[in-house]
């Protein structure tokens, strides 16, 4: 029996551990966009309470996709090999995702890629391996702070702007989001996916 034992815990520790494989951190895995797809947020403007904030995909056709936000009103992006442009102007994430990496996100507006493999907690869930991006407007002097989540997208959006000497910061933190079309979930006895995680502009 011991001889049986022995050989065991030698054929155990000859084994060798699998490889995790490495994460998606594509710009497309980053912002998944799919026509239907839709994330919420808990949005705090720092007056003590929360509101709640979606955005959804109201169209996506030819690597073109329209996003309608309560902020911003209908947001355009174009799904281009080396990343995601914003219609008018500059990149919302270019590749390669790496720490470092710098592009011009729109007129006088920087991005930069500030930290890589964060950890995120909301009201969606627990994400791991999340990239931040820093974006800075020279103009008006608005700095943004995304989280994006491989296979997610936004997770958490923070922006702050100096108005009359005062910091104003928002913070919009996910609160659960659908990477389904509206036909496929209607197609499907049961309700459509929902997860909970985090989001880029709310």
């Amino acid at each position: 029996m011991w001889i049986v034992l022995a050989g065991c815990v030698a054929a155990c520790g000859a084994a060798t551990p699998k490889p995790r494989s490495a994460p998606d951190l594509s710009p497309a895995s980053l912002y998944p966009l799919g026509a239907g797809y839709a994330w919420s947020y808990d949005v705090d403007t720092g007056d003590g309470q929360s509101t709640l904030a979606v955005a959804r995909v109201i169209r996506f056709q030819d690597g073109m996709a329209e996003v309608v936000t309560g902020a911003d009103g209908v947001m355009h992006y174009v799904l281009r090999p080396d990343g995601i442009a914003r219609a008018a102007s500059g990149y919302l994430l270019k590749a390669p995702v790496e720490l470092g990496a710098s592009w011009s996100s729109g007129e006088g507006t920087s991005a930069r890629v500030t930290a890589m493999h964060e950890q995120l907690r909301s009201a969606a869930g627990s994400f791991s391996e999340c990239v931040v991006v820093e974006e800075q407007n020279t103009g008006s002097g608005q700095h943004i702070t995304t989280t994006y989540c491989p296979g997610v997208g936004p997770a958490q959006v923070v922006s702050e702007m100096q108005v009359r000497g005062q910091n104003l910061r928002v913070t919009a933190r996910l609160r659960g989001y659908t990477l389904e079309a509206p036909e496929a979930v209607a197609s499907e006895s049961r309700p459509a996916e929902t997860k909970a995680a985090p989001s880029a502009r709310p």
